[in-house]
């Protein structure tokens, strides 16, 4: 490999050899969608989380280059074809039959300031002339940027008319192994909705590295920091997210997030648990409640490890008529005031902590609670108390319907 592809690459993945990247080449396939109208005032937030790369357009990297200006700015990665294959009949004009043409050489993406340029390989279309045409079209990128010491991210789509649910996973890892073959140095691939297929991808690839497609839009946070962290557990290089950071509420802290669980190790608990900075609450909406149970077990099985609703630090109760009610600790430090030998305090997260050298094991605290939530462990013979599981609840995080929410305290 060339010294030019090698310092290039090194931009984009770090001494880790890991990358974060935010693809905003929205604009070019979809048009002026949310969080690329504005392109500099959202990617001004972006950097500001640090990623390693960002993916543009030719027109918007030559526009916003002094976003990529000083040592500390992240690498810039240029879009060097076009395809309307993502414009479906939600968009003013749906693709009838699926084209892709390259739209800059190589030497324009140097010319740029370029540290890569990224290609699309699809497999799957009804017009294998098509498919031919694509492999063409890689194949020259390919040769060119050997010549230029540039490198090639192909980004393998099943996409067509043949691509079924049932061979869609076979798809992905045939076009990885298609675009190792054609000479790509890196790979943006689709993530496969599980890490043990995913894993499959990552092999195919045969040592490139694999930067996982986020692809959908989570439908929350944690939902989008889950498939980070199972694309990092399969053997991926990092991500590859788009619009779960453009059109985040706050772009750099969502990229902040990522960058723990891509570069620190961390995992989405430490993750969540982390981005809430000062004390939390329970709420409940009892309307939401469907009495599944789901929260009681959960919390057993959080706190020792298997399922014991009798064991768990919060109850659900059936009232008739209206239905059933989740009751939750709400920190109303009853039990820290009743409690004769100040064992109990306040905890940084606002739950109830025991300070067990102190306790005497008179059950002040569970004959006090207002709630009626707070155990007794007969065996460890100290009382069990809701300790919001270190900043994210797990009740509240595995609640379906809501009913039980986590709210940040202002003080």
């Amino acid at each position: 490999m060339q010294t030019g592809k090698r310092l290039r690459l090194k931009r984009i993945f770090g001494e880790d050899g890991r990358s974060v990247v935010v693809a905003a080449d929205h604009g070019l396939m979809l048009g002026p969608i949310r969080g690329v109208v504005n392109l500099r005032e959202t990617l001004t937030r972006v950097i500001q989380g640090g990623p390693d790369a960002i993916l543009l357009t030719p027109g918007q990297a030559s526009s916003l280059v002094d976003l990529f200006h000083g040592r500390d700015a992240p690498a810039l990665l240029v879009r060097a074809d076009w395809t309307n294959a993502f414009r479906d009949k939600t968009y003013t004009l749906p693709a009838r039959v699926i084209r892709d043409v390259g739209t800059v050489k190589v030497d324009d993406a140097l010319a740029l300031g370029a540290s890569g340029i990224v290609v699309y390989l699809f497999i799957g279309l009804g017009d294998e002339d098509e498919e031919a045409k694509n492999i063409k079209t890689i194949s020259m990128f390919s040769r060119e940027c050997e010549k230029r010491g540039m490198p090639l991210i192909v980004e393998p789509l099943p996409m067509g008319e043949r691509v079924t649910k049932a061979n869609y996973v076979d798809l992905v890892n045939l076009s990885v192994k298609m675009a190792a073959e054609l000479g790509a140095d890196a790979l943006k691939v689709p993530y496969t909705g599980d890490p043990y297929t995913f894993e499959r991808t990552v092999k195919a690839a045969g040592g490139i590295p694999v930067l996982a497609l986020g692809g959908y839009s989570g439908v929350t946070i944690r939902d989008s920091l889950e498939v980070v962290e199972e694309v990092m557990q399969a053997g991926g290089a990092g991500i590859v997210y788009g619009r779960n950071i453009v059109q985040a509420q706050d772009p750099g802290e969502m990229v902040r997030l990522v960058r723990s669980i891509v570069h620190e190790g961390r995992s989405v608990l430490e993750v969540v648990g982390a981005a809430k900075k000062g004390r939390i609450s329970l709420r409940v909406e009892p309307a939401a409640c469907v009495g599944c149970n789901l929260c009681t077990a959960v919390c057993s099985l959080y706190h020792y490890g298997k399922i014991d609703i009798g064991r768990a630090r919060l109850r659900v109760v059936q009232e008739w008529p209206s239905g059933a009610k989740p009751v939750v600790c709400v920190q109303c430090g009853k039990c820290i005031t009743v409690c004769p030998t100040g064992a109990l305090k306040k905890g940084s997260k606002g739950n109830v902590e025991l300070v067990e050298e102190l306790c005497t094991s008179c059950m002040a605290c569970v004959e006090s609670c207002p709630q009626k939530v707070i155990l007794f462990n007969e065996e460890a013979n100290r009382p069990l108390l809701c300790d919001l599981c270190g900043g994210v609840p797990q009740c509240a995080e595995w609640c379906g319907t809501a009913a039980i929410r986590v709210v940040e305290e202002d003080v």
